[in-house]
């Protein structure tokens, strides 16, 4: 534990000690702590408060060890643990001897499921045999470590197994997962073998395997050039006011009291050396700052904080502490903190963090009654992200992404807008009796999206809660919460679980989950206004007996009884009402300004502001989708696009309002490899679609009333079966490369406007046609040849509907003939 500001810890262990080694017989007890030498454990032991078996130290529990686990007496969770309940971390190395004869218990004080964490192996090993590991929320967690179970049972936990990560490699054999809520987990890529082991007979779901996306785009700062030292301190009290700059090496503590300021020049490199002096594995150097402190770097020259260590890790050093600062503002700006305990420590503080990655530490950011802002930061690859309590909070624009735990805030008056939280391990925000406004975020990726309990008052509203591998939003004891204008959609088991609760459920978007939209257990609220489709057993599951009002939802097409299960489907639930159904789509108001993961739009979406579909996401719509764009919004696709109707489901771009040319923007492809659109509408647009250094497929198609239907530079492009229709151009080309075949293009002021090097194109066997200005314009810099040989022109001469070289000397020709004498028969894009 810490003393005064986390710099000093002591460890508590009960047991007899050897030089080197200890042993705990029978009925001797290990009370809590880092286990700091090779250790045995025998007969009975009790396990009062977290057990950490740190990197290069073994547990080794002989046959016939009884080990009863202490339930946890707070929520605080120290920054080396993951769990509020109490844990046994292995970073080291656990083997259990368990036999058939002399097997070794795992269990909890009062035989109840979930009243302890469980054996959580960090990146560790595990080797077990013979033992039986119950009453926990997980029997045995394994996060990028290794575990060998051999003839264990795992019964009566909440998860039997879980492993998660790509380092993560399980061997199970011989062994029983059976009796829990859930059996065995491989999540995040984790290796599972298994030889004639039993996983059956589980509550609710015996196995589960899903993926997570492996990388995000991370935040970065510019290196900055090494330099010699220029300071080193010990134990020092700073006073006055200091400036460091250049390279500075701490082997200490440095106070900064009342009345003193430090400032941190841009570019200043600050490294701390290890000290450990209790053998935790955790350093105990840092800075203790009670005046204030300003570390203000710049994008070009941040600062960065970080061990001096030559083999650095997680928990070198301890913190940036910063205590009863709460007059003038704190400030860490452009700031790069890695390799610390906690990287930032405030309490009773008024503390700015701005544009800084904290990376590598075991908690990048803790603090307690105190004043934070947090804007644009990126935490990433910590043990937990954030924890704050009693403060006020504003969280903004941050990136909180492949954390073991996200955010985490108990008690806090919480602004949180505009994040990225994802691919955590677990949760990627909990928020606990607190108020809080959570806008615009993407949740997307993680274990659990985001866990609100205990909370009695706050709005979640316009967040895209997608891809989290078992539950998007879960709301437990809550009160006087609105919840509205969400997307909540391909996460694997619940969009949103509800228990013991009352809220505005409203305006929604509720499409693609695993199992079930809403699962509900004494909802007393309303649940109205939003779609629900395509989830996969479920739109609303209640399980309870109090019955659940549901008004005036629509319900994907399909017949709201055959997608809610309750009292109709068994008699012990209570009745789901679902008056007022809507016969249509409900439009829907897509909420952030960019896509960043894989998403699928159904129904009718509504694109207020122009949406980016970031590179490395892709963007499905499903057949029967509209998408109406307001005045000036537009799609800009730098990832995919897989507008993929059919002939009866077509798909339409359109405007929000308006029927005119130019009433929105337009869908902009730019490298966005491996796009398809078919069987779609484009209509009112200035461009429909506007296609940069793309491999686009477009078939089957219509675009009319634009100002272009379509435009495109490089390709290659595949524009087949459709209809170019009513615009002022159909097509455009720039430097195209691009086959243009069996379409129809007619009504336009130009029908295609070669503009530069066209000879990329081959454009053949269409219906050109009716055109008002040109069938084909080439344009006063292009000096290529056009083959366009096999189109039907419509009546009289082809060269009558063409602006060629014929008509300026200087520019290339259309070289048309041979020509078809009639229309080319009209694809599926022709039909409206």
């Amino acid at each position: 534990m810490t003393a005064m500001m986390g710099l000093i810890r002591t460890l508590v262990v009960c047991a007899a000690v050897a030089v080197g080694f200890f042993a705990l017989p029978a009925p001797r007890a290990a009370y809590a702590g880092v286990i700091t030498v090779d250790t045995v454990w025998q007969g009975e032991v009790s396990v009062t408060e977290d057990i950490l078996v740190p990197a290069g130290v073994t547990l080794t529990v002989r046959p016939g060890t009884s080990i009863t686990v202490a339930a946890a007496e707070s929520t605080k969770t120290d920054p080396e643990y993951l769990s509020p309940l109490t844990e046994i971390t292995v970073r080291g190395r656990l083997v259990v001897e368990g036999t058939d004869g002399a097997p070794v218990l795992f269990a909890g004080e009062f035989g109840k499921v979930g009243e302890w964490a469980g054996i959580l192996v960090d990146g560790g090993s595990a080797t077990l045999a013979g033992c039986r590991v119950s009453g926990a929320e997980t029997g045995i967690s394994v996060i990028d470590g290794s575990l060998r179970l051999r003839r264990a049972t795992l019964q009566q936990n909440r998860y039997g197994l879980a492993a998660q990560g790509r380092k993560a490699e399980v061997v199970i054999e011989e062994s029983r997962v059976t009796g829990n809520d859930y059996g065995l987990f491989s999540l995040h890529g984790a290796r599972v073998a298994s030889r004639d082991t039993t996983v059956a007979g589980n509550r609710k779901k015996d196995t589960h395997t899903a993926l997570a996306r492996e990388e995000w785009p991370v935040g970065t700062l510019s290196p900055v050039a090494e330099s010699p030292v220029g300071r080193r301190y010990q134990d020092e009290v700073l006073r006055g006011e200091t400036i460091w700059q250049g390279r500075v090496v701490v082997n200490g503590l440095i106070r900064v009291p009342e009345g003193s300021r430090l400032v941190v020049m841009p570019g200043t490199v600050v490294e701390f050396a290890k000290k450990d002096t209790n053998g935790d594995g955790i350093g105990e150097n840092g800075l203790l700052i009670q005046g204030r402190f300003v570390a203000k770097g710049t994008a070009g020259q941040p600062i960065i904080f970080r061990s001096a260590e030559r083999d650095k890790k997680r928990g070198d050093w301890d913190a940036i502490n910063i205590m009863n600062s709460a007059g003038a503002q704190n400030l860490v700006e452009y700031c790069l903190i890695e390799h610390a305990y906690r990287g930032l420590h405030f309490h009773f503080s008024n503390v700015a963090i701005n544009e800084s990655v904290l990376r590598e530490n075991y908690r990048a950011i803790q603090f307690q009654e105190s004043v934070v802002a947090m804007t644009g930061n990126t935490l990433q690859g910590n043990h937990s992200g954030v924890q704050g309590r009693d403060s006020r909070v504003i969280f903004t624009d941050n990136l909180v992404c492949a954390n073991q735990m996200g955010g985490n805030f108990f008690r806090a008056e919480l602004t949180a807008r505009g994040n990225r939280i994802v691919g955590n391990m677990r949760e990627g925000l909990r928020i606990r009796e607190s108020v809080a406004t959570v806008r615009e975020n993407l949740i997307d990726g993680n274990r659990y999206g985001l866990m609100v309990a205990d909370t009695f008052y706050g709005e979640l509203s316009r967040n895209s809660f997608t891809n989290n591998l078992e539950i998007g939003l879960s709301m437990k004891n809550i009160d006087n919460l609105e919840v509205a204008g969400n997307v909540v959609a391909a996460n694997g088991f619940s969009g949103l679980n509800i228990q013991d609760a009352r809220a505005v459920i409203a305006g929604n978007l509720v499409a693609d989950n695993g199992e079930r939209g809403i699962g509900a257990q004494n909802f007393d609220g309303e649940i109205t206004g939003n779609s629900f489709t395509r989830n996969g057993l479920y739109a609303i599951d209640l399980d309870g007996r109090k019955d659940l009002a549901a008004p005036a939802n629509w319900w994907g097409g399909d017949d709201p009884e055959r997608v809610i299960l309750d009292k109709q489907d068994d008699p012990a639930r209570g009745r789901v009402s679902y008056d007022r159904a809507s016969g249509n789509p409900l439009p829907y108001v897509w909420p952030l300004p960019s896509l960043l993961t894989d998403m699928t739009w159904r129904g009718v979406i509504v694109v207020e502001r122009p949406v980016t579909v970031l590179a490395g996401a892709t963007l499905a719509i499903a057949p029967g989708t509209t998408v109406r764009f307001a005045r000036e919004a537009g799609l800009a696709v730098k990832g995919r696009l897989l507008a993929r109707g059919t002939a009866e489901g077509k798909i339409f771009f359109t405007s929000l309002e308006g029927k005119e040319a130019s009433a929105w923007d337009e869908v902009l492809l730019e490298y966005a490899t491996g796009s398809e659109i078919s069987h779609c509408v484009f209509e009112h647009a200035t461009w429909g679609i506007h296609s940069h250094f793309t491999n686009l497929s477009v078939t089957d198609s219509r675009f009319t009333r634009n100002y272009g239907g379509m435009r495109f530079r490089s390709g290659p492009v595949q524009i087949r079966r459709s209809t170019f229709a009513d615009n002022a151009i159909g097509i455009r080309s720039y430097i195209g490369n691009a086959v243009i075949a069996e379409n129809t293009i007619t009504r336009n002021e130009t029908g295609i406007f070669v503009r530069e090097k066209g000879g990329g194109l081959a454009i053949t066997r269409n219906t050109i046609a009716g055109n008002s200005g040109y069938g084909i314009r080439v344009g006063d810099f292009n000096n290529e040849d056009v083959d366009a040989r096999s189109n039907w022109w419509g009546p009289g001469d082809p060269a009558a509907a063409i602006f060629d070289g014929r008509n300026e000397p200087g520019i290339g020709f259309v070289r048309y003939e041979p020509f078809l004498n009639g229309p080319v028969g009209a694809g599926d894009g022709a039909k409206p």
